[in-house]
C-alpha cells in the first residue's frame, strides 16, 4: 500500500526561514513548523505575526509578495512636504515632522523645483 497526502489545490509551498519554531493550524491540524522546514498551506492559514519568517517556494508568488510589500512600504512612509513662506520672497520646503529640506532659503520656482524632486 502506497501513503499519499491530500493536499489543499489553492496550498502553495513554503519555507521556513530564521530560527525558532511556530504553532500553525494548517488543514485543520495543528502543526509545529520548524526551521527550514518546508510545508504546503494556504496564505490565510498561516499567522499574520510570522509571515515574515516564511518564504513561498514558487518564484512567481515570491516576486509578487516581495512586490507587494515594497509598494506597501513606500505608501506608507511616503513623507510629505510642504512650502512654507519665509517672507520677502525667500520659502523653505518643510517635512511634515517639520524638519527644513533646504540649506538656504529658495526663491519660489527652486523651492517648488526641490519639492517636485522629494515627492
Amino acid at each position: 500500500m502506497e501513503r499519499t497526502r491530500k493536499v489543499d489545490p489553492e496550498a502553495i509551498e513554503w519555507k521556513k526561514v530564521g530560527g525558532g519554531s511556530f504553532h500553525a493550524n494548517i488543514g485543520g491540524r495543528l502543526r509545529i513548523i520548524k526551521p527550514n522546514e518546508r510545508f504546503f498551506a494556504r496564505e490565510d492559514e498561516i499567522p499574520k505575526n510570522f509571515k515574515d519568517v516564511v518564504v513561498p517556494m514558487n518564484p512567481k508568488i515570491a516576486a509578487k509578495k516581495e512586490q507587494e510589500k515594497a509598494e506597501e512600504i513606500t505608501v506608507a512612509n511616503a513623507p510629505r512636504y510642504s512650502l512654507v513662506h519665509r517672507g520677502g520672497g525667500w520659502f523653505n520646503v518643510v517635512s511634515e515632522d517639520g524638519k527644513v529640506q533646504n540649506e538656504n532659503a529658495l526663491k519660489k520656482e527652486a523651492a517648488e523645483e526641490l519639492l517636485k524632486k522629494l515627492s
